[in-house]
């Protein structure tokens, strides 16, 4: 930073100190007290060149993504420390149009009704060298598979593309483009009811701050009362439980010395059952932070994420991007900077940055100086978690519905990919089951003459493990609305295509 206001006109950095020292004399809030390290003109550069920059790119940038309260909040700051900016007012007229415009509930639209969460892409961005050449790392994918489901093995299969585009909907009679993915096949023939696969992970998470739930494998802990209590151990240092002291030990090594007694046990928990998701994919995210803090390594390079694929699209920037545009009209032609690029990863400027930063702040770790955490970083894990992640209620009865309340990511569970019909099931509690479906579900066309089908259970030698995302009940078009933003696009499996 010194270096670039050295390359600046003299005349304007006399200009900007005699103009801070004229404000100081007035006022000794301005400057305040600088400590020996502190360099006067470049703390006077950043807040009197730089900050309404900031201000201006941040507030635009929020509009672009949808963000239209956080917008809102930060363009109400930036006006009164600069309330006579034109650029600053500009911006606010244009979140009150368009947050107006696409506001659901016209006579409620004030500022605390406006969106606060928008979509932007699932990028491999061109300076991620974390992700790993997956088709061509088997080997390694079957070692780790053998672990946990020694009858399954991983190979490369081809899924139709999913864009996550409007004119992405397919019909029946078109072929979806290809994309070449990762899949998981039976060794053997597999009968109904067969348990094929068991595994454990310490990423997990739980978003209620009084659940009796294992800390590490987000296991229902046993009644304190009862025979099964006497493997409850909680960590020697603070007062975090687990089911076991195998549970400590997992933990120990992979991520709780750097949460251990860091004051980061309320970080969003008990939030409202709307927010429940949202909550759970933050601190999946907190988790992650704290295993790569203790395993010393980069969060993109740990076995839990390394080997999962995000959903990213495949569309090249340089053909399909083009330069942002604020304009607002009932359309949202806001939106423009977009055109032709899929926007399926839900973003909000509170968890997918400041919340990073708070935890990891919590965690006393120096968000300036650490080469490891950066918002790529962290969308890049959202974009992992969202589509693999696994969630629960946890086992507490008596309680009100709410949102799901526990989570965790499975490397090797998450590798089989989704299908509406099924061939397995699974079930989390502490470890992870795949186990061989005894039904199939059928498929039910809409179109007029078309007999339903109903696939044989079990699973033969070759064929591919078939898990599931969503209710495989409900009906297509709902379906395709559940896991759009866990597949990136609508569904085009057999069966939806089928019935659609």
């Amino acid at each position: 930073m010194r270096k670039v206001i050295q390359q600046q006109p003299l005349v304007e950095r006399i200009s900007l100190l005699k103009g801070e020292l004229h404000a100081d004399a007035k006022s000794s809030s301005r400057l305040g007290e600088p400590d020996e390290e502190t360099d006067v003109e470049v703390d006077v550069w950043l807040r009197e060149h730089y900050l309404l920059l900031t201000y201006r790119m941040l507030v635009r940038s929020l509009i672009l993504v949808r963000c239209c309260r956080s917008a809102h909040e930060y363009s109400l700051q930036g006006r009164k420390l600069y309330p006579q900016d034109p650029e600053l007012e500009q911006l606010q007229r244009v979140i009150s149009a368009y947050a107006v415009a696409k506001s659901d509930d016209e006579e409620e639209s004030g500022p605390n009704s406006w969106l606060d969460h928008g979509m932007v892409r699932r990028e491999v961005y061109p300076w991620n060298d974390y992700e790993p050449d997956r088709l061509n790392e088997l080997p390694q994918l079957n070692v780790l598979m053998e672990k946990v489901a020694p009858q399954l093995e991983v190979k490369v299969v081809d899924l139709p593309e999913l864009t996550g585009l409007a004119n992405a909907q397919s019909n029946a009679d078109s072929d979806p483009a290809i994309s070449t993915q990762l899949g998981v096949f039976a060794k053997q023939d597999l009968q109904p009811n067969d348990i094929v696969l068991d595994e454990t992970s310490m990423l997990t998470a739980n978003n209620k701050l009084q659940d009796a739930l294992c800390d590490a494998c987000s296991a229902d802990l046993p009644d304190l009362g009862g025979d099964d209590a006497t493997g409850i151990t909680a960590c020697p240092d603070c007062e975090v439980v687990f089911c076991s002291e195998t549970c400590l030990e997992a933990a120990m090594e992979s991520y709780h010395p750097a949460l251990c007694g860091m004051d980061v046990e309320a970080i969003a928990k008990d939030v409202p059952p709307a927010q429940a998701a949202d909550s759970l994919y933050a601190l999946l995210l907190l988790r992650a932070l704290a295993m790569a803090e203790t395993q010393e390594c980069h969060p993109l390079e740990l076995s839990e994420v390394k080997y999962i694929w995000g959903d990213f699209h495949s569309l090249p920037l340089a053909q399909h991007w083009q330069s942002p545009q604020l304009e607002t009209s009932d359309s949202g032609a806001v939106d423009r900077h977009q055109a032709n690029m899929p926007r399926t990863l839900p973003f909000s400027f509170e968890h997918n940055v400041r919340l990073p930063f708070h935890m990891l702040e919590k965690m006393d770790i120096d968000i300036f100086a650490s080469q490891m955490y950066d918002v790529w970083v962290f969308n890049t894990l959202y974009a992992k978690f969202r589509g693999t992640a696994s969630a629960r209620l946890s086992g507490l009865g008596g309680r009100p519905i709410r949102g799901p309340e526990v989570s965790a990511v499975h490397s090797m569970w998450c590798l089989a990919n989704h299908h509406c019909d099924p061939n397995v099931s699974w079930d989390w509690g502490g470890s992870i089951k795949f186990k061989v479906l005894d039904w199939r579900p059928e498929w039910v066309s809409a179109r007029d003459g078309v007999e339903p089908v109903r696939r044989t259970p079990g699973i033969k030698k070759g064929d591919e493990i078939l898990n599931h995302y969503c209710d495989i009940r409900l009906p297509v078009h709902e379906r395709r609305e559940w896991m759009v933003g866990a597949l990136g696009g609508n569904c085009m499996c057999e069966r939806c295509r089928f019935e659609e």
